[in-house]
């Protein structure tokens, strides 16, 4: 399994796909290309930190649709106001 670290941007609203497991999919975009990101772990505290357009940092593992399955991330803080 190859791991990845990444840091960009949410360029795409957090979506819910799946209730049982509780499963979140948004696009994640870099400098060099876009991501599929799906996350499971953590998902309910992903929809309540972050927004669209917020900076995140990612550490996942692909699978076998070439989707980034994210292990752990960090939502930069955005002040809106």
């Amino acid at each position: 399994m190859q791991y990845v670290s990444l840091q960009g941007t949410i360029s795409s609203t957090i979506k819910v796909i799946s209730f049982d497991p509780y499963l979140v999919r948004f696009t994640l975009q870099t400098s060099t290309q876009d991501y599929n990101c799906l996350v499971a772990k953590d998902a309910f505290n992903l929809m309540y930190v972050a927004i669209q357009n917020a900076p995140i940092a990612v550490f996942g593992h692909y699978n076998r649709r070439k989707q980034l399955i994210i292990d752990k991330y960090h939502v930069r803080n955005v002040v809106s106001g």
